[in-house]
């Protein structure tokens, strides 16, 4: 049985050709880093697997954290999710090895007023040290952002922020998320989206490939549920096929092979489990009709 301690004791991250015929979003990369997608409406690329909000990050652990950072940009990753504390240690790391251009943060604020969201914001961009525009700008208060939408746009319009979006993980908040989209006012949408957790499969992302909206994936293991399931279980022989060399890649492919998904966020403050996450997003993935036989693996664990 192939278990993530096996995998990280045994080799590095996958290294095999892109093929994905019928994802043709998907940008062919070197062979050891990670595959990319265009950010829907522009011809910038995003790496498809990126570093969620791990305790690293918002314990302050500068050492740990450099070493995720360090992971991550090795194989051609960029996007990192930062809220409160985080926010500042990735700009310290982005500051200190002037890396600014090679990361991808995407901020939170969790102030709803304009001068209290520009407080926030301009010390996130003092921190990173660059002058420059936040590459994206989230917020968790969904509601708040329907009802204060021009907020968000003059955010853009005044060069503080390039991208603005928001970010929950429960379906109950798919309704407002898909009237921003069909309103053209967010440019990001976060959600939970796996095996475990398809609901967002059903109608927010096709909707966002439709209306040309990014999509963010969080949850992509459940908060450790899904592991708990998948283990003591045999990877299927046939997962080879598409490159994949642990569960945790399992995920991670099944989530970055829906072609509405510009990067899924894998959360952990464990080196070793980076870069095995990291891996599900380099060499080939799975066509539609491995994707069912994968979703039929695990919901017969279920």
């Amino acid at each position: 049985m192939t278990t993530r301690r096996d995998f990280v004791k045994t080799t590095g991250v996958a290294v095999a050709a892109l093929s994905a015929p019928w994802s043709n979003s998907l940008l062919a990369a070197d062979q050891s880093r990670l595959a990319t997608r265009l950010i829907p409406g522009t011809e910038e690329a995003l790496p498809v697997v990126g570093l969620g909000n791990a305790k690293a990050f918002g314990s302050g652990d500068m050492e740990l954290s450099r070493q995720l950072v360090e992971i991550l940009m090795d194989r051609g990753g960029s996007y990192i999710d930062t809220t409160g504390r985080s926010r500042f240690t990735i700009a310290g790391i982005m500051r200190e090895g002037s890396v600014q251009a090679r990361l991808f943060p995407g901020t939170y604020v969790a102030s709803v007023g304009d001068n209290e969201m520009r407080e926030e914001i301009a010390a996130v961009r003092e921190a990173q040290g660059d002058g420059g525009p936040l590459d994206l700008v989230l917020t968790r208060n969904v509601d708040a952002y329907a009802s204060g939408v021009h907020q968000y746009r003059r955010l853009k319009e005044e060069g503080l922020t390039r991208y603005v979006g928001v970010a929950r993980h429960q379906p109950q908040y798919h309704d407002t998320m898909m009237q921003l989209m069909e309103a053209g006012a967010v440019d990001f949408v976060q959600v939970n989206y796996s095996m475990l957790e398809p609901e967002a499969g059903e109608k927010l992302l096709p909707m966002a490939e439709d209306k040309g909206i990014a999509i963010l994936v969080n949850r992509p293991f459940v908060n450790g549920d899904y592991f708990g399931l998948v283990r003591g279980h045999e990877l299927p022989k046939w997962a080879a096929e598409f490159d994949c060399e642990s569960w945790a890649q399992f995920s991670v492919k099944f989530i970055v092979s829906h072609p509405a998904v510009s990067c899924v966020l894998t959360e952990t403050s464990n080196p070793q489990h980076a870069a095995d996450n990291i891996g599900g997003g380099i060499g080939r993935l799975p066509d539609e009709k491995t994707r069912q036989r994968m979703l039929k693996v695990i919901q017969d664990l279920v």
